[in-house]
């Protein structure tokens, strides 16, 4: 019986892991999923061209894997984060376009998370694939509590101003100083024409799976999407 009884555990414990397991496969195929933008999902704005079709829209997913207490999970970026969390950006876009990830301390200095110059330099992300910020690891909250800027700028052709800051950042650790001119003149110029409805931005969160997803349309495709997350660490 004692025999039986040792093998009868053995066996519950491998079903226990084994399904453990899938739920976690599961649940991770499920959130990529989720990110993935279909043919048909309506990620278009409703406003239209004067001969009335579609603006051009570039849109992008995001949600934020966290890892807290060693559990893991995804929440939005708007999600309230505290010392010692370690997380990463998870996204996906609608089409083929050049993507540059910037942050920007409370100094006002830029830092460029992608293209990072320990990694491959290119960066052309193609639709529904899906990329993280970083590209490997993640980021952790140190004890300093405030609001961490994350700037991402989506654009259908090379942006010649953040090229530049992405070969300074190259030679510099990631630092951006003589760029970040630039740069904020890249930032400025799409808040103008967002309004003077040049640009239509839309936003929507999904706290069920924690995915947001941003759009930015018009009648330029090459226009660059500057959108901003701010994570707050209190």
């Amino acid at each position: 019986m004692k025999r039986l009884s040792f093998f009868t555990s053995i066996i519950l414990f491998f079903f226990a892991f084994t399904m453990i397991t899938f739920v976690d496969y599961a649940d991770a195929k499920r959130k990529t999923r989720d990110l993935v933008f279909e043919e048909d999902e309506e990620v278009l704005s409703s406003a239209k061209k004067e001969d009335g079709t579609p603006l051009e829209t570039i849109a992008v997913k995001t949600t934020i894997e966290l890892l807290r207490d060693g559990e893991k999970s995804t929440v939005l970026p708007t999600h309230e984060f505290k010392s010692g969390d370690k997380v990463k950006f998870i996204y996906t876009i609608n089409t083929d376009c050049y993507a540059y990830w910037l942050s920007q301390g409370s100094s006002g200095k830029y830092y460029m998370l992608f293209p990072h110059a320990g990694r491959s330099m290119d960066n052309l992300v193609k639709k529904n694939e899906v990329y993280t910020i970083p590209v490997k690891g993640s980021f952790k909250f140190d004890e300093t509590q405030g609001v961490e800027k994350i700037l991402a700028v989506l654009a259908t052709e090379k942006v010649p101003e953040l090229e530049e800051a992405a070969r300074e950042a190259a030679a510099s650790k990631g630092e951006i100083s003589s760029s970040a001119a630039p740069v904020q003149s890249v930032e400025k110029k799409q808040e103008s024409k967002r309004k003077t409805r040049d640009l239509v931005f839309e936003e929507d969160e999904d706290e069920d799976s924690g995915i947001s997803t941003k759009s930015q349309s018009n009648e330029n495709a090459a226009e660059p999407f500057v959108v901003y997350y701010e994570l707050v660490h209190k």
